[in-house]
């Protein structure tokens, strides 16, 4: 799913994939404002009794020995 972080507006793919701007903001408002891709909504991370994070953690290697 693909939304819009100035109008909230949510998106599918094929509407991502025509255009990388907000249509809704474009029409109505004359702005740009770039689609961000959402893999799942925070609430579907709730329900599944995970806590949305902003910050990924990639786990450092360990130094060879």
């Amino acid at each position: 799913m693909f939304f819009c972080e100035r109008c909230e507006s949510r998106f599918n793919a094929t509407v991502a994939a025509a255009a990388s701007d907000c249509p809704r903001c474009k029409e109505s408002d004359g702005v740009s404002s770039k689609l961000r891709f959402r893999l799942f909504e925070p609430s579907a991370l709730k329900v599944a009794g995970l806590s949305p994070s902003r910050k990924a953690t990639v786990p450092r290697s360990q130094p060879a020995k």
